[in-house]
């Protein structure tokens, strides 16, 4: 019988503390009742008005226009600024994002949380100067666990023991909301310019969590002729277990006439 043997070249090496982290707080969230919804919108009326507002000096990028239409949307439907378990529903009144922000951390790429507080009413400029400050500030970690020897501690927990009490962290909504706040939002832009549709992973008490595409350029029908427009396409993940189809509908609807057509009324 002839004997196959193959030699593999690999790189074996020790899972980082954050990587390992990240598993356990996936292993936390899991077995939520999410559905999505796949959008598109046209943001050629909106480039022209933020680049507008930049030479103005007060002006922010797209990403931070989202943010704060999503924030705007969220005190209007402050059911969506919520979270929920089997035993209490939590709704906020103030509107924390957080973003992921990659930081360059002695020659290492990471990542980490950053929240913006009360989004909904901070200007553009004073948000888009707090996602850049945040880019160098290197030593500033966000996360469910701040201490590093604490995290290095619970890194050393079996992977269900670990799981099990971040699970139980996240009965504590008032906690959850001051460590990553209420919503998440990503933009896949801040990274890559390639067009396409990317469902964020999402679990845990919260209500809803958003991704933020490229922009692209497309051909669009308008008013029986063909036009190109500006277009981002963007993924809403929504818990069902706080939220129905009809109301993220609505919510839905109200977002894009924010991004569509009232983003003059946002500063």
């Amino acid at each position: 019988m002839l004997k196959v043997i193959y030699n593999f070249i690999m790189k074996t090496y020790k899972t980082s503390l954050a990587r390992k982290l990240s598993i356990y707080g996936f292993d936390a969230v899991q077995n939520s009742h999410n559905f999505l919804a796949i959008l598109e919108f046209d943001v050629s009326g909106l480039r022209k008005h933020l680049r507008e507002k930049r030479i103005a000096g007060n002006g922010g990028s797209l990403f931070v226009f989202f943010l704060k239409a999503i924030a705007k949307c969220l005190v209007e439907f402050p059911s969506f600024n919520a979270m929920i378990n089997h035993r209490k529903t939590t709704v906020f009144e103030t509107v924390d994002i957080s973003v992921p922000i990659e930081i360059n951390r002695d020659g290492e790429v990471e990542n980490k949380q950053y929240l913006i507080r009360d989004a909904d009413k901070k200007p553009l400029r004073v948000i888009d100067d707090e996602i850049r400050a945040s880019k160098k500030a290197v030593d500033e970690q966000k996360g469910f666990i701040l201490s590093r020897p604490v995290q290095t501690l619970f890194s050393l927990l079996p992977r269900k023991i670990a799981a099990s009490l971040l699970k139980a962290l996240l009965k504590n909504h008032k906690k959850v909301m001051a460590l990553s706040g209420s919503v998440f939002v990503t933009s896949i832009s801040m990274f890559s310019d390639i067009p396409g549709y990317v469902i964020p992973y999402s679990g845990g008490p919260k209500a809803c969590s958003f991704a933020i595409g490229s922009v692209v350029k497309k051909p669009v029908v308008e008013k029986d002729s063909i036009v190109i427009r500006e277009t981002v396409n963007v993924t809403a993940v929504f818990n069902h277990d706080i939220v129905d189809g009809a109301p993220a509908a609505r919510f839905i609807n109200r977002l894009r006439e924010i991004i569509e057509k009232e983003h003059d009324g946002i500063e």
